[in-house]
């Protein structure tokens, strides 16, 4: 309390006769402030503290991936150099603030208290770093590669020629987003989620991404709404192309297995454990997600923009891992993310007949090999 408020206080307690008013101004002198309990200098004092293993179990990151990305964001024009509310938290605990907040199943006000800042400023440090990872995603999620390196590290690893990628679905629990009905996003096992489509490479890489549509939607109508289904047609050519499970419509860049119908012969077996062996590789990718970033298990973010943002920035940090060979065990708690492959109307009959030519032509050179 200020000093004018003070005497103030006491001039009007001198000329007062009534004991409710003494009684409720010196319950006001006496009050003290609300102060929320923090960890002081729990970066200095117990992080820097670590040994790598342990850096490692907390943050599920190692410490120099970690601080490569302190470096970038220091750098960029996202970390407030001129705001006096803000500037005095420095870009380290910006960093290791959310990516705690990513690897670990806590809210926002655990992590607040951990590392020593107000909930409402860890809210602003949250959305200034995803808004940063955004930013550089096409930098670390693209097709840069090229296809013909895509292709060969594919065929010399797993032996399935013209691959390029592996394409999937997976679903990411959420509550119920605020202003929305939730029947809109209930997934097959009715529950809130939303559906993060990826790519990926042989080294488990995404190459690309697309959320935000509600779980409801089914895995080939989430491909259709997204710009790479576009763009694919132009990136593979007539001598590439990815690979689905049977969810999506064939394409001639874009295979998928064989259907059983009980007449299988000994070429399209073949072909189906060539092509299953390749396309596991998104559902590991997915796997290696989840286990590093273990938020991503069940989302509690209110608004779905806030989602999809905080999904992409947890796929950009994963590929920054992959770049520098920061490797985490896949957790055999979390199941594969596949779901029953339910039939999808086709009506381009042109395009699905080249992509069952082109199919047969590998089935038989599988076959040969």
């Amino acid at each position: 309390m200020d000093e004018l408020k003070m005497v103030a206080l006491m001039e009007y307690l001198s000329s007062s006769d009534s004991e409710e008013d003494i009684e409720i101004i010196e319950h006001i002198l006496t009050k003290k402030k609300y102060i929320i309990p923090k960890i002081n200098n729990y970066i200095t004092d117990v992080v820097h503290a670590y040994t790598d293993s342990q850096f490692k179990g907390s943050f599920r990151m190692e410490r120099c991936t970690a601080y490569f990305v302190i470096e970038m964001f220091e750098e960029s024009i996202f970390f407030p150099k001129n705001n006096l509310s803000d500037c005095t938290i420095t870009s380290e605990n910006h960093i290791l603030s959310f990516i705690w907040f990513s690897a670990n199943k806590c809210s926002l006000r655990d992590v607040s208290e951990r590392f020593g800042i107000g909930l409402t400023t860890q809210f602003r440090i949250n959305n200034r770093v995803m808004d940063f990872l955004v930013s550089i995603s096409s930098k670390f999620i693209n097709f840069n590669e090229g296809s013909v390196g895509l292709s060969q590290e594919f065929q010399k690893v797993y032996g399935m020629p013209g691959v390029i990628g592996c394409i999937d679905g997976t679903s990411i629990p959420i509550r119920t987003p605020a202003h929305k009905i939730k029947s809109t996003y209930t997934n097959r096992h009715d529950k809130p989620s939303i559906t993060l489509q990826a790519i990926c490479d042989y080294k488990k890489r995404f190459i690309d991404v697309f959320t935000g549509a509600p779980g409801k939607i089914h895995d080939a109508r989430v491909f259709a709404l997204s710009d790479i289904s576009k763009e694919l047609p132009s990136i593979c050519g007539t001598k590439y192309h990815i690979i689905g499970d049977g969810a999506y419509s064939i394409r001639e860049w874009l295979l998928v297995p064989y259907k059983n119908y009980g007449n299988f012969t000994e070429s399209q077996i073949i072909f189906n454990k060539t092509f299953c062996a390749t396309r596991v590789l998104i559902e590991n990718t997915f796997g290696l997600l989840k286990s590093r970033f273990r938020q991503l298990l069940q989302l509690d973010i209110h608004y779905v923009d806030k989602i999809t943002k905080f999904i992409i920035s947890c796929c950009v940090l994963h590929n920054m891992c992959i770049n520098m060979n920061d490797e985490i065990e896949l957790d055999n708690e979390i199941g594969p993310s596949i779901d029953p492959e339910n039939d999808f109307i086709d009506s381009d009959v042109n395009q699905r007949k080249n992509g069952e030519s082109k199919r047969d032509a590998i089935k038989n050179s599988l076959q040969y090999f």
